[in-house]
Formats: C-alpha cells, sequence, structure tokens
C-alpha cells in the first residue's frame, strides 16, 4: 500500500491509521458476524460439507460396485466365448452328422429308385417280348394259312412245291 495516502490522515500509531473508532466498531461487527457465524451458519456448512463428503463416498461405493459388476460380467463374457469355440464345433459335427446321414438317406432312396425303374423296365421288356412273340406266331400262322390255301388252290408238284418254300423263306427273311 501507498503510506503517503495513509499519512494525510491523523495516525493513531504507524499499525492502525486513522480513527481508532474504526477500528473498534469494524472489529466489533466483525466478532458479531463471525460469532453469529459460527453460532447458525457453521452447522449447515459442517452439513454440506458431510453431505458432499457422503455423496463422494456413496460415488465412489457405487463406481466400485460397478466396477465389480463390470469385472463379473467381462469374466463370464470370457467364459462363455471360451465356449464358443465348443459350441461351434459341436454344431459344425452335428451339421456334418446330419449332411452325412441325409446323403446315405438319398443314396438309399436314389438305389431303390433305380432298382424300381430297373424292374419296371424288365417287366416290359418281357411284356414287349411276350407281345412280339405272340405277334409273330399269329403272322407265321397267317402265312402259314396263306400258305396253305395257295398250295391247294395249285397243284402241287416238285417244282411248285420248292418255289412255294423259296417264296415263304425270303418273305420271312425280308420281314424279319
Amino acid at each position: 500500500m501507498n503510506w503517503t495516502i495513509f499519512a494525510a490522515e491523523e495516525p493513531n500509531s504507524w499499525l492502525l491509521p486513522g480513527d481508532i473508532n474504526e477500528v473498534y466498531w469494524g472489529s466489533a461487527a466483525f466478532f458479531i458476524v463471525l460469532g453469529l457465524f459460527l453460532w447458525k451458519g457453521l452447522g449447515p456448512v459442517k452439513a454440506f460439507f458431510a453431505n458432499r463428503t457422503k455423496g463422494i463416498e456413496d460415488d465412489l461405493a457405487a463406481a466400485e460396485r460397478a466396477t465389480a459388476e463390470a469385472a463379473d460380467l467381462r469374466a463370464e463374457q470370457e467364459r462363455s466365448f471360451a465356449n464358443v469355440d465348443t459350441e461351434a464345433a459341436t454344431i459344425v459335427a452335428e451339421g456334418r452328422n446330419r449332411a452325412e446321414a441325409l446323403e446315405a438317406d438319398l443314396r438309399k432312396r436314389a438305389e431303390a429308385d433305380v432298382e424300381a425303374a430297373k424292374q419296371r423296365a424288365r417287366i416290359e421288356i418281357e411284356a414287349a417280348k411276350i407281345q412280339a412273340l405272340a405277334d409273330l406266331r399269329a403272322e407265321v400262322a397267317a402265312r402259314t394259312v396263306s400258305a396253305a390255301e395257295a398250295v391247294v388252290d395249285n397243284s402241287l408238284d416238285d417244282n411248285t412245291h420248292d418255289q412255294l418254300i423259296e417264296q415263304y423263306i425270303s418273305q420271312v427273311g425280308a420281314t424279319a
């Protein structure tokens, strides 16, 4: 501070420049306000700081609980992730087993279908063979009848007989 300003006033001493009554009244007012503060204001201030401390402690405890819960959750997740590989291997193995079983089943069905188709083809071939033999017998019978009619119509001398046989053989050879 600038001591020259205080020097213009009437000094009481070198420490208390100015009027001493101001010092008394100022000190009295200060101690009254200090007493009121200590009597009425210190409790709420202490309560405020106690509540603030308790709130901070509660927040810290909640943070520690949350940290512990997160650590537990993390450990649980790590255990479940460790089991994921095992579960995936199990699922893949089950899928392969199902695929192999399905493939075997499909092969059995395909083989059964092929065998059934072969059996139907054999039956159809046998029926066609029987029909062809029946048709051939009917044709031979018809030709025999026509040959017999031709023989009856013509006189059967040796020369005519040989011609009829040759003609019949050539007709059968041409159609076969």
